[in-house]
């Protein structure tokens, strides 16, 4: 009986010792990221651990101290800098936005916005002499524009691709997340704002959420039809189709060191394949495919082809 024990308390010690060698052996992997690109990022590491068990990936204290870093502001630029890659995995459109309750809706009617008006309503351009604002849209209701003032928030890239910079931009700085903008416009009926679809939509129910109206934007009546459906997929499906130069749809880029672990590489190369069906479900756009070919041919070593 006693042989027993000890057999069983041996066997007990012996199974203990192989649980605490597998979670030691288990492979870490630290990520960074803006925060709104947060649903995605977490998405794709849950769908990832179905499938590797072995593998934890945890938030990063820092962007220094991360293995990827999942960037919004991905460009070529990336490639090869400092020991770096990059694979383009999502990309996000971002949209200018008010309330119902604000009377520019009505006020522009059918004098849609095209990227001239645009720059009009969001930046300022001031005479060096008088100091005066040069560049103000010609309407008869007062707007407030509300923007991030965030390092990661969407402000830089909005300004970037309309010419400017976040000098520029008029009205208000908001700090912290870009989610705060939408509080901003519902507390001020003659706000307005721009932000990436994850915000402006309910991803549930896929429907633009309460109280929300896109702006009146100069597009095709076929496009308009889709863009104000106020549903998310006939704004992805239509983003993905065709170019509108009125909505920048940037890139969302996983950010990678030459000398990456293999856990990390695989991931990566994870998150650029079969992550890839869960971009629409969190509200985000599938990398354009003609963009994508071409920096695959110039970037042979890309991710998709480096070995483990």
């Amino acid at each position: 009986m006693k042989k027993l024990q000890i057999l069983s308390l041996v066997a007990g010690a012996t199974l203990l010792a192989s649980v605490t060698a597998s979670a030691q052996a288990q492979d870490v992997i630290y990520v960074d990221n803006p925060k709104f690109v947060a649903p995605l990022v977490e998405r794709w590491i849950d769908e990832y651990a179905k499938s590797n068990p072995h593998v934890q990936v945890k938030r990063a204290e820092s962007s220094a101290k991360a293995d990827l870093r999942f960037t919004a502001t991905a460009s070529d630029a990336h490639e090869g800098a400092d020991g770096e890659a990059v694979a383009y995995v999502a990309r996000y459109a971002l949209l200018p936005v008010t309330t119902k309750a604000n009377p520019l809706v009505g006020t522009l009617g059918k004098s849609r916005l095209d990227k001239k008006k645009l720059r009009k309503l969001f930046f300022a351009e001031r005479d060096l002499a008088s100091g005066e604002d040069n560049n103000k849209l010609n309407i008869a209701n007062p707007v407030t524009v509300y923007s991030g003032s965030n390092p990661a928030s969407a402000a830089p890239v909005y300004a970037s691709y309309f010419g400017y910079s976040t000098a520029n931009l008029r009205g208000k700085k908001v700090s912290g997340d870009d989610i705060f903008l939408l509080s901003a416009i519902k507390k001020d009926a003659a706000g307005v704002t721009f932000n990436a679809l994850n915000y402006l939509y309910d991803t549930q129910t896929r429907q633009l959420k309460e109280g929300l109206a896109i702006l009146p934007l100069d597009v095709k009546k076929e496009q308009r039809e889709a863009l104000y459906s106020n549903n998310i997929d006939q704004a992805i499906a239509l983003l993905e189709e065709e170019k509108i130069d009125v909505i920048p749809a940037p890139s969302i880029g996983v950010v990678y060191s030459r000398e990456a672990t293999a856990a990390a590489r695989d991931f990566a190369r994870w998150v650029a394949t079969d992550g890839q069906q869960y971009n629409h479900d969190c509200g985000f756009l599938n990398p354009d495919k003609k963009l994508l070919a071409l920096r695959q041919q110039q970037a042979p070593k890309q991710i998709l082809t480096s070995e483990k």
